[in-house]
């Protein structure tokens, strides 16, 4: 037996707190899922996670094994590095270059530089509108103030993302497998209900440790 992650009594701290420490470890376990085993739970939608009591404490159950995918060693090595140059150099172009290996696009869009060109260009306007940056306001001497972004983990609206991939996928046809939706699906839900809990969370911070813990 267990309970959804969205029951729980808002006006108990200690609650909210828990089930937001549970929703991290289905991020953790989902990317663990996507980049390291490179097995992953097919269907993980809300009903499919739930919140349930051990000797051990509250932990998460993954239910409904039934479909599963697999996921290539280079797709899973192309997905660390689009991450990085996207979160840190905001490297829209180098993305773009990497989508091959992703195996997202065929060969016709890739070695093709007008299409490429055009592809860098869209993934600019996606990531534009679903990547937001804290600024940073500084002021000279002569009291001009200068608005930048910083390099701190961006907020990802993933809502925005799959709106934009829906978009892109017949223009440059795309070759999205199950597992890309399936993930992307479970990571949004996560957010979701993770926010509904705590507004101010943060899905890429979770994300960023799993991202990069296969570098190491």
């Amino acid at each position: 037996d267990g309970t959804k992650l969205t029951d729980v009594d808002m006006t108990d701290a200690a609650a909210v707190q828990e089930n937001i420490k549970i929703i991290e470890k289905g991020i953790q376990c989902t990317l663990n899922q996507l980049l390291v085993t490179g097995v992953v739970h097919a269907d993980p939608h809300g009903a499919n996670l739930l919140k349930v009591s051990t000797d051990k404490g509250q932990k998460l159950c993954y239910l409904d094994f039934g479909i599963l995918a697999t996921i290539p060693q280079q797709v899973r090595d192309g997905l660390v590095c689009s991450v990085s140059h996207l979160v840190f150099a905001q490297d829209t172009e180098a993305v773009a270059s990497l989508f091959g290996e992703l195996q997202l696009l065929p060969d016709q869009v890739i070695n093709n530089p007008i299409e490429r060109a055009a592809l860098t260009e869209s993934l600019s306007i996606t990531f534009n509108e679903c990547l937001v940056y804290a600024e940073k306001k500084t002021t000279d001497a002569q009291g001009s103030t200068t608005t930048t972004t910083t390099t701190s983990i961006p907020i990802l609206k993933f809502d925005k993302l799959l709106d934009a991939l829906v978009r892109l996928v017949p223009r440059f046809q795309f070759k999205l497998p199950p597992y890309f939706i399936n993930n992307a699906r479970a990571m949004s839900t996560l957010e979701g209900i993770a926010r509904t809990l705590d507004p101010s969370f943060n899905v890429f911070e979770g994300m960023y440790v799993c991202m990069y813990l296969p570098l190491l």
